[in-house]
């Protein structure tokens, strides 16, 4: 079950579905979406039953039914969609119940790298790249994530390299989010130890490295030329900065959702699965598409990786950094139910904080049956 559990998260978190239908069609795409789903139904159907995620399966259930009251599109398509989603869920959750941070540091870091060989191989007239992930906010989400996830690490050595490489890596998306949720980890990362400012260190490399790569194939980005501007000290336009706000293409989509607060207004329509323009934040996406209800679960339920990951804070602090990479990355990008990687990963920090409750309970109860006998 081992292997297949990692062909399976390679699939998943090297967006190899998504690749496949880029590179070489629907058919290969489709094969590979499905080929995953499968692989998870075979997975979930051999491996030991556990209680499953009813945070995400009452999201769900809530956010597809209602969405559906108001979809106009193929209902075929809207069902097998739905079906893969469940399956994904179910299955999902078992697997990382059994992923480790050491496999999953890995095959984060192996993905991103593909970040820079598309940069070195294939340079790109727009300056930004997203390797696997075809997608340079969806790279950067990946690349933050990775990024929180070093400080759960104990080998000093597997810190400094991921550091170094989910830094250079995001930087290389120019993904305003990525610096952004950096710079705040960066922040936490000293009340973990004062010794994690060796990063200002790495950061200095990581600069030279990003400068040798723009001389080598001319990352020619216009946001790239603004932070070395600001490093100069030199004169930047908060204009251009501001430039392409997702705050803009929020407010466009306001409206809508006031006009229809409880049912919304339909599957796809937040999404762009419909022709209309994606609101680019899963949030609005949810109250947009199926109303309040789905909207005010999700809340309750990023809430509660909020809270448990800051009550764990001492213990695991690498948890409060990852669900500050996917709350805030989710205010940037509406694909919570489209994009599976978003979501695994999302469950994996549920499972760490539903251990971290369990060891809590039993070391409580032990002190208790300790001061009983006495």
């Amino acid at each position: 079950m081992k292997i297949l559990r990692i062909i399976i998260l390679l699939l998943i978190l090297w967006n190899l579905p998504s690749i496949g239908l880029s590179a070489m069609g629907d058919g290969v795409g489709s094969l590979l979406s499905y080929l995953t789903i499968t692989l998870i139904a075979v997975y979930y159907f051999f491996e030991e039953k556990s209680k499953p995620n009813w945070w995400i399966i009452v999201l769900s259930f809530f956010y597809f039914i209602i969405a559906s009251f108001q979809y106009y599109g193929t209902p075929k398509v809207f069902m097998l969609e739905t079906t893969k989603y469940f399956i994904f869920v179910l299955g999902g959750y078992e697997l990382v119940k059994r992923v480790n941070k050491e496999e999953l540091f890995f095959i984060l870091l192996l993905g991103t790298i593909s970040v820079a060989i598309e940069a070195l191989y294939f340079p790109s007239k727009l300056g930004r790249y997203s390797g696997f992930y075809l997608n340079p906010n969806e790279a950067g989400f990946v690349c933050i994530y990775g990024y929180a996830l070093v400080y759960s690490l104990k080998n000093t050595s597997f810190k400094l390299l991921g550091q170094f490489v989910f830094t250079l890596m995001g930087l290389l998306t120019f993904s305003r989010t990525f610096i952004v949720i950096w710079l705040i980890l960066n922040i936490i990362s000293l009340k973990i130890s004062i010794k994690n400012i060796r990063i200002l260190g790495i950061g200095v490399l990581i600069f030279s490295s990003l400068i040798f790569i723009d001389e080598v194939v001319g990352l020619n980005n216009p946001r790239f030329k603004q932070l070395t501007n600001i490093i100069k000290n030199e004169n930047v336009s908060v204009n251009e900065i501001n430039e392409d706000s997702r705050v803009d293409t929020w407010a466009q989509h306001f409206d809508e959702i006031l006009e229809s607060p409880f049912f919304g207004n339909g599957y796809g329509t937040f999404s762009g699965g419909t022709g209309h323009l994606g609101v680019h934040n899963s949030y609005l996406m949810i109250i947009g598409e199926a109303g309040i209800f789905p909207f005010l679960i999700l809340i309750a339920y990023m809430g509660y990786l909020v809270f448990w990951s800051i009550y764990f804070f001492n213990r695991t602090p690498y948890l409060i950094m990852q669900t500050i990479a996917v709350t805030m990355f989710l205010l940037t990008d509406h694909n919570f139910f489209t994009h599976y990687y978003v979501l695994l990963v999302t469950m994996w920090i549920q499972y760490q904080i539903v251990l971290e409750k369990e060891r809590f309970y039993e070391i409580n109860n032990s002190i208790e049956v300790d001061t009983t006998d006495t």
